[in-house]
């Protein structure tokens, strides 16, 4: 069985987890567990207490097949060498991770987004939080998720796309099921 772990920190946003961490589990049979920095439970912005299953350096983490970062406010602020080092190694390791919001400032600092396209709350924002990240010219600015390889990244303000991205490297055999997916929540803007 495939598992995912959610690295949630302090005031994560639901709209982001709840997105993803659903549809993986719902629709492509995954095993979701949360990490928080600490293993304490977690509350997010909308006030929702997580309970967490690992702190952030649990070794075992790395037995995973997903991982994903959920934005928060807190990964700006967040240093840890051996999460960093966790991050590199799954990567090198060929598994999929995925950051969406303030949680890219966390795989630019690691060296993932190096040589990789990928998207988060703007160029600028990202190289303040991370200035020395290599792989700047990767930015592309879009208001959807961006894969390269096994590496999505998304603004806060693209949940769905994220998902359905994040699901393609997890079931590519359900291409159409992805597709259904994204179509669904479109309706919600369809003219």
């Amino acid at each position: 069985m495939t598992v995912a772990v959610a690295f949630l920190q302090p005031g994560w946003a639901d709209w982001e987890a709840g997105s993803v961490l659903s549809y993986l589990r719902e629709y492509c049979g995954v095993q979701v567990e949360i990490a928080t920095p600490d293993g304490e439970p977690q509350t997010s912005i909308g006030g929702v207490l997580a309970a967490s299953d690992y702190k952030f350096t649990d070794p075992v983490l790395s037995d995973a097949d997903v991982f994903l970062l959920i934005g928060s406010d807190a990964w700006p602020g967040y240093r840890d060498e051996a999460f960093d080092g966790l991050l590199r190694q799954v990567h090198a390791d060929g598994k999929i991770v995925g950051a969406i919001c303030g949680a890219t400032v966390a795989v630019a600092r690691a060296g993932l987004l190096a040589g990789k396209a990928h998207t988060s709350n703007g160029a600028e924002w990202l190289a303040g939080h991370a200035p020395d990240y290599a792989g700047i010219e990767g930015y592309v600015d879009s208001p959807k998720a961006v894969a390269d390889g096994k590496i999505v990244t998304a603004s806060g303000l693209a949940p769905v796309t994220f998902s359905a991205a994040i699901g393609r490297l997890v079931t590519p055999e359900a291409g159409a099921k992805h597709d259904e997916y994204l179509a669904l929540f479109a309706r919600e803007f369809a003219a």
